[in-house]
C-alpha cells in the first residue's frame, strides 16, 4: 500500500468517525432532553456516558487532544451521576446540555480542519464544580456542640478498629473484534481506565500473529493478559467492559493471594472453576445499515428523474406511431414503467428522514424561551417517526423554531394569568406530525390565550398594512400575521417584538411547496398547520388540455372527474358561476381564464372537482383529459421565473415544458374572492 492510498483510507476513516459524532451527538441531545423529564432514569444516564465515552474513543484515535480532554472531563462528571453521588437535576441537565453543544463546536472544528480548540472557561468551570464539590449526604455536627456533654450526658471516646480495605488481584484477559475499532474505541481507553482503579500490569500476547502475505488490515490478532491490583470491587472492573458490548470478551478470573503470576484461561486447572466472562462471546449481528454519501442519493434520484422522462418520451412515440398497449412493445414498456416506478419510490424512501430530528432539537427552544418569558411549558411530541425528504427537512427547522417561539411568548400567558382563568399554570404545547392525502401535516398547537382578530385588524391598521374599514374574514385577518414587519407586541424583548419572523415562516414555507393555515378560538388557543409535500423531486397527476396546451394537476388535490353540464351553470356576476354539486354549490373556475383566453365555455364538458387542505372544493373545467403519470418536478424560478397560479413545472415525453397547477393559489386568490357573491346568490 502507497502512502497516498494509507492518507486516503485515513481521511475516509476521518469522515466516518465525524458521521458517527453526528450520531452520537443527537442520540445525546435526545437522551438529555428525556432525562430532564425523568431525573432517576438511570438507563438514560447510562447512554449519555456511553455517547461522550465513544467520542472520545475516537478522538483519541486521531490525535484531537482538546476534544478527548474535554470528553473525559464531561465523563468524569457523568459518572458520577451515574453512580449516584450527585442527583440529576434542572441544574445539572442545563449544564450538560451547554457540554454538548461543546462538543458540536469542537467536532464542527475539527471536521474543518482545525488542529486545536480554545474551550470555553465557564463551561469547564461548571464541570469541575461537581468534581469537587462535596457529595457526603450525612449530617454535619456545628462546631460550637461540645461532644462530651449533650442534653447533660456525658460520653467518653471508644477506640473502633476498622480493617482498611484489602487489595486483591485480577487476571483480565482482553480479546477485541474488528467492530470494537471500527466505532472508533481504543483498547488504551480501557487501560486507562483500569488504570485509576489500581495498579496495573499488561503484556501483550502476539501468538496468532499470521505472516505478512496472511495479515487482514480488518482482522485483530492481538489478546491482552492483564495483571489488576486493587481495592475495587469485581463489579467495577465490569462496568469498564460494559460500554463496548460484544465487540469485545474480557475473561476476568480472581487471583489467590500473593499470586503474581497471570492465569491462563485457555488451561486452566482441571479443579478450578474460572469466573464466567464479563460478555459472552456469541456473534454479533451484521449491521442493517450501510453509510452512504448523501451526494451519491441525489445524484441517483436525479439520474432516475431523467429515465422518467425517457420513459415518457418512449410512450409518446408509441402514440403517435400508434403502437397499441397489448402488443408485445406495450406490454415490455408498461412492465419497464412499473419497475421504473417502483425504483423511484425505493430511492425517493432512501432519502427520507424520520422528522423527530427536527422535533428533539425544538425541546431546547422550549426551554430557553420558557425560561426567558418566565413561563411554564410542557412540550408533547407526537409522530415523530413520520418520514420527510431531506431537502424539506432541512428547510423546516427554521419556521419551527419561529413558530415554538411565538406560541411561547404571544399564545401562552404567564402561570399568575393562567391561574386566574382556571388554567393550569404550565402551558401545553404539542407539535404533531402525520401524513394526509400524500402530504405531510406539521402541527404546532397550544392552550393559550387564542388570536384575537380585532387587536389583529386594529395593529394592521396602525402598520398601515391594511386600510381602516377594510372588509376581511377571520382567515384573512389572522394571515395578516405573517406580513412582513407586522407584531403585537409592544416592547421588544430577547424573544420577539422586532416584527420579523412568521414573515420568514411564509417564506421558508414557500420555498418547499408548503402551506400554512391557522385555527383559533380566543381564549382556548390556536393550532398552526403546515402541510408539506413529501418530496419535491416528484408528483403524481394528470395531463389536461385547455386552450391547446398542456397542463398537469396534482392528483392528490383531486376529488373526482365529472361530466360539467353548461346548463346547470348559473352567473353570479362579473363573469363568476356557480355549479350545484350533492347538496351545495360549488364555485367555477375555467382554466381557459388563468391563461387569458376567451374561449367558447359552452363546449366545455370536462370538469375537475378539485379541493385543498381545508376539504375546500370548486369546479375547475378544462378542455380535454390526456392522461395520468408521475412527473419528474423542476423549479420555475430557478429555471425560468414564478407563474401565478403554477407552482412548478415538469418535462413531457415529447419534450414539451407543462406548467403544474398551484391549487392552494387558486383557493387563496381566487375562491375566497367569490365566497360573498355566491352565498349571496344562493
Amino acid at each position: 500500500m502507497s502512502t497516498e492510498d494509507f492518507t486516503d483510507d485515513m481521511d475516509a476513516i476521518r469522515l466516518i468517525f465525524f458521521d458517527e459524532c453526528d450520531e452520537q451527538l443527537t442520540l445525546l441531545e435526545e437522551e438529555l432532553t428525556v432525562l430532564g423529564e425523568d431525573p432517576e432514569n438511570r438507563e438514560k444516564i447510562n447512554t449519555v456516558f456511553r455517547c461522550v465515552h465513544s467520542i472520545k474513543g475516537g478522538a483519541a484515535a486521531f490525535g484531537m487532544e482538546d476534544l478527548v480532554r474535554f470528553s473525559h472531563l464531561f465523563e468524569s462528571v457523568l459518572d458520577r451521576f451515574r453512580s449516584g453521588e450527585n442527583a440529576v437535576n434542572a441544574d445539572s441537565i442545563a449544564v450538560f446540555l451547554k457540554c454538548k453543544d461543546m462538543l458540536s463546536d469542537i467536532v464542527s472544528a475539527f471536521k474543518n480542519g482545525a488542529r486545536t480548540y480554545e474551550i470555553a472557561p465557564d463551561i469547564t468551570a461548571d464541570l469541575e464544580h461537581y468534581l469537587h464539590s462535596e457529595t457526603s449526604k450525612s449530617e454535619q455536627v456545628s462546631d460550637d456542640v461540645d461532644m462530651d456533654d449533650i442534653f447533660g450526658m456525658s460520653f467518653a471516646p471508644v477506640k473502633i478498629e476498622i480493617d482498611a480495605p484489602s487489595e486483591q488481584q485480577f487476571s483480565i484477559v482482553l480479546t477485541i473484534s474488528s467492530e470494537f475499532y471500527e466505532r472508533g474505541d481504543d483498547v488504551r481507553n480501557l487501560l486507562m481506565a483500569l488504570g485509576q482503579l489500581g495498579h496495573v500490569s499488561v503484556q501483550v500476547d502476539i501468538a496468532a500473529i499470521p505472516f505478512l502475505d496472511d495479515i487482514s488490515p480488518c482482522q485483530s490478532y492481538l489478546t491482552w493478559q492483564i495483571t489488576l491490583t486493587t481495592e475495587a470491587s469485581r463489579e467495577s472492573i465490569e462496568e469498564i467492559f460494559d460500554w463496548s458490548g460484544y465487540d469485545l470478551q474480557a475473561v476476568i478470573t480472581a487471583l489467590p493471594e500473593n499470586s503474581v503470576e497471570v492465569v491462563q484461561p485457555s488451561a486452566p486447572p482441571a479443579n478450578e472453576k474460572t469466573d464466567p466472562p464479563v460478555t459472552k462471546g456469541a456473534e454479533r449481528k451484521d449491521s442493517a445499515t450501510v453509510r452512504v454519501d448523501i451526494q451519491r442519493i441525489d445524484k441517483l434520484v436525479d439520474l432516475i428523474g431523467e429515465l422518467v422522462i425517457n420513459q415518457g418520451a418512449i410512450q409518446s412515440q408509441m402514440r403517435r406511431n400508434k403502437v397499441h398497449g397489448d402488443s408485445f412493445l406495450g406490454n415490455v414498456v408498461t412492465a419497464q414503467e412499473q419497475l421504473i416506478h417502483e425504483l423511484q419510490e425505493n430511492v425517493i424512501t432512501m432519502r427520507a428522514y424520520p422528522i423527530k430530528t427536527v422535533f428533539q432539537k425544538l425541546g431546547r427552544v422550549v426551554r430557553e424561551t420558557a425560561r426567558l418569558t418566565e413561563k411554564q411549558v410542557r412540550l408533547v411530541l407526537e409522530g415523530e417517526d413520520t418520514e420527510v425528504d431531506r431537502s424539506i427537512l432541512e428547510k423546516l427547522s427554521d419556521p419551527l423554531t419561529h413558530m415554538v417561539r411565538n406560541a411561547i411568548d404571544h399564545g401562552i400567558e404567564s402561570p399568575e394569568v393562567r391561574a386566574q382563568e382556571g388554567k393550569d399554570p404550565e402551558g401545553l404545547l404539542r407539535l404533531r406530525a402525520f401524513q394526509r392525502s400524500g402530504r405531510i401535516i406539521v402541527e404546532i398547537q397550544d392552550d393559550g390565550a387564542g388570536l384575537d382578530p380585532d387587536r389583529i385588524y386594529d395593529k394592521a391598521v396602525e402598520k398601515k398594512i391594511i386600510e381602516k374599514g377594510q372588509r376581511l374574514d377571520r382567515e384573512e385577518i389572522y394571515s395578516l400575521i405573517f406580513e412582513p414587519g407586522f407584531s403585537t407586541v409592544a416592547e421588544v424583548t430577547d424573544v420577539s417584538g422586532r416584527g420579523v419572523g412568521m414573515d420568514v415562516v411564509k417564506q421558508s414555507l414557500q420555498q418547499i411547496n408548503g402551506r400554512i393555515f391557522i385555527s383559533s378560538a380566543k381564549g382556548k388557543g390556536t393550532t398552526f398547520s403546515i402541510s408539506l409535500p413529501f418530496t419535491l423531486s416528484v408528483i403524481e397527476g394528470i395531463i389536461f388540455k385547455s386552450e391547446g396546451q398542456d397542463f398537469v394537476i396534482p392528483i392528490n388535490n383531486l376529488s373526482e372527474t365529472i361530466i360539467f353540464d353548461n346548463k346547470k351553470a348559473f352567473h353570479i356576476g362579473d363573469g363568476k358561476y356557480g355549479y350545484p354539486y350533492r347538496d351545495g354549490y360549488l364555485s367555477v373556475v375555467y382554466a381557459a381564464d388563468l391563461l387569458g383566453f376567451s374561449s367558447d365555455k359552452k363546449s366545455q364538458k370536462i370538469c375537475f372537482v378539485i379541493e385543498n387542505e381545508n376539504e375546500e372544493k370548486m369546479a375547475f373545467i378544462v378542455d380535454k383529459i390526456i392522461d395520468q403519470s408521475r412527473f419528474v418536478v423542476k423549479n420555475l424560478e430557478d429555471n425560468y421565473r414564478k407563474i401565478a397560479c403554477f407552482s412548478t413545472a415538469t418535462i413531457l415525453g415529447d419534450g414539451n415544458v407543462a406548467f403544474i397547477l398551484d391549487v392552494e393559489f387558486l383557493f387563496s386568490e381566487i375562491l375566497k374572492k367569490r365566497e360573498n357573491s355566491l352565498e349571496e346568490k344562493v
